[in-house]
């Protein structure tokens, strides 16, 4: 992880060592070493940061950053005397700019939302796959794409979506994962005990500070929201399983694909587990939430989990109904697979 992001971190540890030294009282009162410090931090360095990444950090990373400096920029250092005062007057203009950048993003979103929507015929593909591969591919850095995608897929499962899809349940491989595990009764129970504490506190608050609870009533309104789109989310989105691997597919956690031969073991699996970096179960509230099937893997897989939280386990726990025939379709599914592979190979030697 640290070599990942190592050319961030000298980027930032240099910008940080610019504005120490941009605080002595020689450069403070000396508008020509205060100009070329802040031409250091401003200029320089991103450039410099951009030229050695280029090959590794997307066109998105470069510019998020350089739009990071300069709305720091005007605070760090003092802009009366310094030869960038001007340029941080039309600052407005450079927030437009990157408004209006934004808004071409999102055009470029809904262009591919659009695009990928002629695919919804395929049954691999549900709402929040689109959603999130459309993203992906406006949004260049990835692990920003994977955190919007969440947000995004939040607010459409909670206020747009609200039927299935023609495709939904065609098929006897498509299993669901909420009817009877309980989940349901114990997220409206938190949505519930979310709304008391947050009528409750505003009140309480309010006559105190209305800043506080003001922005209080808001982080409550926005789990409320999170927690309905992850629900309504479960409801929508089913796992299947298909002639080569298994999709699932759990609320707003991204999809995971698990091919066949990557499989050391599946079986039905109730007790009690240890957390650890080679572990994934598939539930936002994790013991809360039940679990009833185990997968082993012969190697580690990568998954993705919301607010853009990464692992790579060799095991993973989910509920599914009717598990029985879950296992029996995927047993069913790999003797299949192989009659095929055998008859494959009977076919060249003949």
């Amino acid at each position: 992880m640290l070599k990942k992001y190592s050319s961030l971190i000298i980027f930032a540890v240099i910008e940080i060592i610019i504005t120490l030294i941009s605080f002595s009282y020689l450069i403070k009162n000396n508008s020509t070493l205060l100009s070329a410090s802040t031409a250091l931090f401003l200029v320089v360095t991103p450039l410099l940061y951009y030229v050695l990444t280029r090959k590794k950090q997307t066109e998105f990373t470069f510019w998020f950053v350089l739009y990071s400096v300069f709305k720091i920029t005007p605070y760090v250092f003092k802009m009366e005397g310094n030869f960038f005062e001007g340029l941080f007057q039309l600052k407005i203009y450079f927030n437009i700019a990157f408004l209006i950048y934004l808004i071409w993003k999102a055009f470029q979103f809904i262009k591919n939302f659009r695009k990928t929507l002629k695919q919804k015929n395929n049954i691999e593909q549900d709402d929040y796959s689109i959603i999130s591969n459309s993203l992906q591919e406006a949004i260049k850095f990835k692990k920003l794409a994977k955190m919007i995608s969440f947000e995004v897929c939040s607010f459409y499962y909670c206020f747009i979506k609200w039927s299935r899809n023609n495709n939904d349940n065609n098929t006897g491989n498509s299993f669901s994962g909420y009817k009877e595990s309980g989940m349901s009764a114990v997220y409206i129970g938190l949505m519930l005990v979310s709304v008391f504490e947050a009528v409750g506190l505003h009140f309480l608050l309010i006559s105190w500070n209305k800043t506080v609870s003001l922005l209080l009533l808001v982080l409550h309104v926005y789990i409320l929201i999170n927690l309905i789109g992850h629900l309504k989310a479960v409801f929508f989105r089913s796992h299947l399983v298909l002639s080569q691997k298994i999709i699932i597919r759990y609320g707003l956690f991204d999809t995971l694909e698990i091919p066949f031969d990557l499989l050391h073991s599946i079986q039905k699996f109730e007790g009690d587990y240890k957390k650890s970096s080679e572990l994934v179960k598939f539930a936002l509230l994790g013991k809360l939430e039940p679990h009833n099937i185990a997968i082993e893997l012969r190697d580690t897989i990568f998954v993705s989990l919301p607010f853009g939280i990464t692992k790579q386990p060799s095991r993973i726990l989910l509920y599914i109904d009717n598990a029985n025939d879950f296992l029996k379709v995927i047993k069913d599914k790999i003797e299949e697979d192989n009659r095929q592979t055998v008859s494959l190979q009977l076919e060249k030697s003949m």
